[in-house]
């Protein structure tokens, strides 16, 4: 994958899961509820920044590397890495 292309994807996909943020947020704080919204948001933030998250890990590796483009092993270290994340994370309680 190209690093612009990856950029793009990163931009978007964290576009998205801010303003579903801040529409949560802010109809939190006028005080209106929209019930399709707040049972989609959990969903649509695990869908959206699970892939930015990757995304910007695997192209500060392959940046790091010197690549040319962000190669599948980049990936897999990314996944490596958020999976790791996510491990010390459970194992320390964070999740209770």
């Amino acid at each position: 994958m190209n690093y612009s292309t990856a950029k793009w994807l990163i931009g978007i996909l964290a576009t998205i899961a801010v303003a579903t943020t801040a529409l949560i947020f802010y109809s939190d704080h006028i005080g209106v509820t929209y019930p399709l919204l707040e049972a989609t948001y959990k969903p649509i933030i695990f869908i959206t920044m699970l892939p930015v998250l990757l995304l910007i890990i695997s192209l500060l590796i392959a940046q790091e590397k010197k690549e040319e483009k962000i190669s599948s092993k980049s990936l897999r270290r990314s996944a490596v890495v958020v999976i790791a994340l996510f491990a010390y994370r459970w194992m320390t309680g964070y999740f209770d």
